[in-house]
């Protein structure tokens, strides 16, 4: 049965990235590989050379807005590719990032203005960030996986199906955190296989909520 208990859910993603674990690695390497590279690039100051990065503690404005556009655009991929893994419809490959600009301008959107509420509610005594975080957490998913919704929609949506769900949510997360740490102490080698487990792991909670929002409205 469907659930979101740590061993179903972290259980399946465990045997989907095993079964899809050559390309999920090479494509997790090559975000941490870009991203980082772009973090390097940017640190460069208006009007420098590479020699003043030593000097530079911060990214410039621009690059930083660039980085965080072009690790939406990979995301929606990944996401893609997770989406299809989970639903047995195939595995990552180029076309998962064949996708219209609008999808990743939404992604970016939804990314942008979850992150602004969420950090506004772990200013208010953290525990409201945590709430907030749950019940927000899967919007970007209903953008990569049905397109056509809008940003509000997709923040709604998530918020509805999150509903009476949020210490499971929030247990989850934790387990994910946890996951992602001792994939950094395996040698950091360990987070590009921890990264797609934890991916994977977020696509499952949606499919699992999205199904059972699916059964209430029918009944």
């Amino acid at each position: 049965m469907e659930d979101l208990s740590v061993s179903y859910i972290f259980g399946q993603a465990w045997d989907l990235t095993r079964k899809h674990l050559v390309p999920l690695v090479a494509a997790t390497l090559l975000l941490f590989l870009i991203t980082g590279g772009i973090s390097f690039f940017t640190m460069i100051p208006p009007g420098g050379s590479l020699g003043d990065i030593s000097q530079s503690t911060d990214q410039n404005p621009a690059g930083s807005l660039v980085s965080a556009f072009i690790n939406c655009i990979y995301c929606v991929g990944l996401f893609t590719a997770y989406l299809r893994i989970c639903r047995n419809q195939g595995t990552l490959d180029f076309s998962c990032f064949n996708r219209p600009f609008s999808v990743y301008l939404k992604y970016f959107c939804v990314c942008l203005l979850s992150g602004i509420i969420i950090c506004i509610g772990f200013l208010l005594l953290i525990v409201p960030g945590f709430y907030l975080a749950a019940r927000l957490g899967l919007s970007t998913l209903r953008i990569v996986d049905e397109p056509e919704t809008g940003v509000i929609d997709a923040l709604k949506y998530s918020w509805n199906i999150t509903r009476g769900h949020v210490l499971e949510l929030i247990g989850l997360g934790i387990v994910a955190i946890f996951v992602i740490l001792l994939g950094y102490l395996c040698c950091c080698v360990g987070v590009l296989v921890a990264a797609p487990v934890v991916g994977i792991a977020a696509t499952l909670i949606y499919l699992v909520l999205s199904n059972q929002e699916a059964v209430r409205k029918i009944d």
